[in-house]
This record gives structure tokens, sequence and C-alpha cells, in this order.
């Protein structure tokens, strides 16, 4: 009796150990699960970046307003803050310029460059001409440095567009943020700066994306699943809503008798519903709808398929 008792017992002992190890073995591989597996959604993806408010980031653009304008460091005195300078608007969540003070009384100056000497610009005018331009770039370049808090960016990355004629022999000087894979869209990445020959600014605005590097790792990780024939194709018989160039809102319904083309991926920012203070960036199909002269532009999300903004395009 007692031997077939200890026989039984030991061909129930690997099947009695196999259920004791199970809770085990399922432990470990949980400890050894990828950070995010099986939390609803980690599957599919990361679909876009984001970017929030900070106060840091706005503590120190406000610092480098006080820098660039020449006024002291913030203090609670009743002296300073008589004789402080307007404070700038800022954009949302980048905390970005916006614009300038309407009722600032002193402006912000470029440093003045020299690169020859007097004799050199009487001797050759043309020579000094040129010197003259090459002055104010540098003038232009180190100003743009020094107040790149305020702007967002470092002077790196930006790309110089264009310098154009301004009011009372002003000049404007436009750049584009570079900072990423894709171009920038939805009015985001655009910097201009208007100076006077004295070197006055008299305008500097931002629309640029700070914290470039950490959201460049994050736009890495977005997995882009729509193709650019799945995006254009997905745009046929369907409305689109938009603010034209006047400001103005429009609908348009597009029909299979219009040319759909997809010009590249580019990166779109949205601001988020619900939570003004956050920035999605989504990587987008830029797809052009109609004539080439005056395109309606619609972007549709490289990672959902969905259509997420338009505006009149070039």
């Amino acid at each position: 009796m007692h031997g077939r008792l200890i026989k039984r017992t030991l061909r129930a002992a690997p099947f009695i150990f196999v259920a004791a190890l199970a809770p085990l073995l399922c432990a470990c591989a949980a400890m050894t699960r990828p950070a995010g597996a099986g939390t609803p959604g980690a599957s599919e993806g990361r679909k876009f970046a984001t970017l929030e408010a900070s106060d840091e980031r706005r503590k120190a653009a406000l610092a480098n307003w006080r820098e660039i304008t020449g006024q002291p460091a913030a203090t609670t005195t009743a002296t300073t803050t008589a004789t402080t300078a307007p404070t700038p608007e800022l954009q949302p969540v980048t905390a970005t310029l916006k614009t300038l003070p309407a009722n600032l009384q002193t402006q912000p100056r470029m440093p003045l460059v020299t690169i020859n000497d007097k004799a050199a610009r009487k001797n050759n005018s043309d020579k000094a001409a040129k010197n003259t331009d090459e002055e104010t770039r540098e003038s232009l370049r180190r100003f743009m440095s020094s107040a790149a808090p305020l702007v967002g960016v470092e002077l790196s990355e930006l790309s110089l567009v264009e310098i154009v004629d301004a009011p009372d022999g002003a000049k404007t000087a436009r750049y584009v943020q570079n900072s990423f894979p894709y171009p920038l869209r939805s009015g985001y990445g655009d910097v201009a700066v208007t100076f006077t020959p004295d070197l006055r600014v008299t305008m500097l605005s931002s629309t640029a994306i700070p914290d470039a590097e950490s959201l460049r790792r994050s736009l890495a990780a977005v997995t882009q699943t729509v193709a650019a024939d799945k995006a254009t194709a997905s745009l046929a018989n369907s409305t689109v809503t938009y603010t034209d160039n006047a400001g103005n809102r429009q609908t348009r319904a597009i029909t299979q008798s219009d040319a759909l083309t997809s010009r590249a991926l580019v990166l779109f920012p949205v601001r988020r519903d619900g939570d003004p203070q956050t920035l999605e960036l989504h990587v987008a199909w830029e797809i052009a709808v109609g004539s080439p002269a005056s395109p309606l532009l619609v972007y549709v999300d490289a990672a959902t398929g969905q259509q997420i903004g338009a505006s009149q395009g070039t």
C-alpha cells in the first residue's frame, strides 16, 4: 500500500513542479518585457512628438530680452520696476518672441562691426560698399546669436532665406528653421528681423520650435504607416476646411477632376485640443490640390492617415 502511494507521488512530482514554477516564469517574463509593451496602443508605435509649455523656457526668454535691451536683472525694487522697458509678447507654448512692444522707448541694437579702416574705404568706394555689406551681415549674425533664447533656437539651426528692403531705408532678414529632417509648416519655423541703417532693431518675431534635439529623438520613433499614394487617394471626394490668405474661413469639396500631387513629408505642428499648453508635432504628407499656380495644400498625417490641416499654398 505504501509502495503504490510513493510511486503515484513520484509520477505526479514533475507536474507539481511545473505548476509551481509557472507563476515565477510569468513574473520573470513581465520583468523583461520592453517598456510600454502590452499597454493599449503601445504596439501601434508613436504617432507624434509633443512640446509642452515651460516656465523655465519663458523665464530664459525674458532674461534674454532684458539682456539685448540693456535692462538690469529683474528685481522687486520700486525703482527698477518703474524704469524697466515693457515686456514683449511671447508665443504660446514655445515662448519665442511674437512681437516687440509697441511702446518700446529704446529699441534693441545690433552690434557695430568694423572690418576695414577709413583709408581703405576712401581709396576704393566699390570695395567700401562691399565691406559695409559684410559688416552689416556680421552685425546681424552676432545679434541673432545673442538673441537665441528669445528666438528659440541657435543661429546654426536657422537658414537665411533673404534680406529685402523695408520702409525708411531699413532691411528685413528672413530665416527658416532647419532643425528637423522635415520642413516645418502651419506657420512655424519662421524668424524675421527688421533693422535700420544705424542698426536699430525695429521688428523681431519668431515661430521657431525650441528643444529641437529632444524632439528629433521623439520624431525618430514615429511610425509612418501611410504611403504617399494612400494619403493622396484618401482625399478623393472629401471636404476640406481652411483659412485663406485673407483670414477668411473657407470650405472646398475635392472632386475626381481635381489634380492631386503629393509633394513631400513635412512637420505639421498643431495645438492640442483641450490642452492649449501642448503642441503636437505630426509628420504629414503635403498634398497639392488643383492648379499648380495656386494650389490648396492639404496635410495628411503619415502615421494615422487623418487630415490634420490645410492652407492656401504657392
